[in-house]
C-alpha cells in the first residue's frame, strides 16, 4: 500500500509531516506564499466581512467586489484586456477549451499525450474530434496534422506548458509555428509556469518571448501566487464567452477567502520580482549540487530536478533513507513519471544553500549505499 504523508501546520522549507519535522523539497509552493502573514491575513478579514461564500453562482447573485477585483488584478498582472477566475485550476482548460470551440476557433484537437489530468478531461468535454500526439514530440505532430486535417480545417493544438514532473517546457514555438501555417490556436495548461517564469513572471509564453492572438492558457493561483482558484486572462470577447459558459454559470462562486488571498498573491509576485530571481539561483544553485554528485540534470532556472537512479525498489530504499535523516522529497507516481516512479526536488525562493547542501549530502550518501 501506498505510504500516506499528512501535513500538520504550515508548509515551508521546513515541515511537520507525519508528526515529525522535515527540511522539506516537495510541493509547489515555489515562493512560500502558501504561508505569507499577508495572505493569512487578507484571507482572515475577506472571511470575517463576507462570510464564506455567496451560496450561489455568479449568473445569479453570487458576485462580490472581491471577485471583480482579483480579475481586474489578474488581467493587470498578465497585461490582457480582461481575465476571469474560477473555483479551481482544475475548471480552466474546461472552461477555456469549451469557449474556444463555441467561438468556432478550431475544428480538431491534438492533444499531448503526457497532458495534465484536467486538460484531457476539458478536451474530452468539446464535441471535437480528439487526436493524440507523442509527448513533446513536434515531428509526430506535424504528422498528425497532415493525415487528420482536411482542407480548410484549423487544429487547436493543446499542451502543459511547463511539464512539473520531469521539468520540461512544451515547444510552443514549433506550436505557434504550426498554428500559423493552419490557422489555428495554442492552448496551454500553464499552472507551474506562471508566477515563476518570464521577466513578470507571466508563464511560459513570455519565457519563450512568445506573443499572438493565436495563444491561449489557463492557470491557478494555487502554486507560485499562494492561493486558489483558477485564471484564464485573454481578450475581452474570449473571456465574456467564458463568463456565460456552463462551468461558471454552473458552479458556485469561490470562497472569498480564496479571492482575497489570491488578490494579495498576485500583488506580492508583481511588486516583487527579486523572490523570482532568488528562486531561479537556488534552482542553478540546487543543480549545480546535483552534478557534483553525479546526478545529470540541465543547468537551468527551472526549480524542480526529477531523476530515477534505479528500480522502483532502489528509489523507495532512497526516499526511506532520507526521511530517515530528517529531509523530505517526493517520490511521484504521476502522470509522466514512468511505471517505476521518480524521485522529485523541488526547490523553493527561501531555501537557503545550507539547506541545499545538506540535501544533496544526504541524498549523495543514500545513492552510494544503495547504488552499487
Amino acid at each position: 500500500m501506498k505510504p500516506q504523508y499528512i501535513i500538520d501546520g504550515f508548509t515551508g522549507t521546513e515541515t511537520i509531516v507525519n508528526g515529525k519535522k522535515y527540511l522539506y523539497f516537495a510541493g509547489t509552493g515555489y515562493f512560500q506564499l502558501n504561508s505569507h502573514p499577508e495572505l493569512i491575513k487578507a484571507a482572515s478579514e475577506a472571511t470575517l466581512k463576507y462570510g464564506i461564500a455567496t451560496a450561489t453562482s455568479r449568473a445569479i447573485t453570487g458576485n462580490s467586489h472581491l471577485l471583480i477585483e482579483i480579475e481586474k488584478k489578474a488581467a493587470d498582472f498578465f497585461n490582457t484586456e480582461d481575465a476571469v477566475y474560477l473555483p479551481s485550476g482544475y475548471l480552466t482548460n474546461i472552461a477555456g477549451l469549451q469557449a474556444l470551440s463555441e467561438l468556432n476557433t478550431f475544428d480538431i484537437i491534438f492533444l499531448d499525450d503526457g497532458a495534465h489530468y484536467s486538460l484531457c478531461e476539458g478536451a474530452r468535454t468539446v464535441d471535437k474530434p480528439l487526436i493524440f500526439f507523442n509527448h513533446c514530440d513536434t515531428e509526430d505532430l506535424k504528422q498528425k496534422l497532415e493525415q487528420h486535417l482536411q482542407p480548410g480545417q484549423r487544429p487547436l493544438i493543446a499542451s502543459d506548458g511547463l511539464f512539473p514532473i520531469r521539468a520540461k517546457i512544451a515547444p510552443l514555438e514549433t506550436y505557434l509555428e504550426l498554428a500559423n501555417n493552419y490557422d489555428g490556436t495554442v492552448w496551454i495548461d500553464d499552472a507551474h509556469g506562471v508566477g515563476i517564469l518570464g521577466e513578470n513572471g507571466r508563464g511560459t509564453y513570455e519565457h519563450l518571448a512568445l506573443e499572438s492572438p493565436r495563444l491561449y492558457m489557463g492557470a491557478t493561483l494555487s502554486k507560485a501566487f499562494g492561493a486558489y482558484g483558477g485564471i484564464i486572462p485573454g481578450a475581452a470577447r474570449f473571456i465574456q464567452q467564458i463568463r456565460s459558459g456552463s462551468v461558471m454559470t454552473g458552479s458556485s462562486s469561490p470562497m472569498h477567502a480564496a479571492a482575497a488571498s489570491g488578490i494579495k498573491g498576485l500583488e506580492i509576485v508583481q511588486q516583487h520580482p527579486e523572490m523570482r530571481e532568488k528562486l531561479w539561483a537556488n534552482a542553478r544553485y540546487l543543480k549545480e549540487r546535483m552534478r557534483s554528485i553525479g546526478i545529470q540534470t540541465e543547468d537551468n532556472e527551472l526549480p524542480i530536478v526529477a531523476f530515477s537512479p534505479g528500480n522502483m525498489e532502489t528509489m523507495t530504499k532512497i526516499h526511506q533513507a532520507l526521511m530517515e535523516e530528517g529531509v523530505y522529497i517526493q517520490f511521484a507516481n504521476y502522470k509522466g513519471s514512468g511505471n517505476d516512479g521518480i524521485l522529485r526536488i523541488v526547490v523553493f525562493s527561501t531555501h537557503t544553500q545550507k539547506q541545499i547542501n545538506l540535501l544533496t549530502e544526504k541524498l549523495g550518501s543514500a545513492m552510494r549505499k544503495f547504488i552499487s
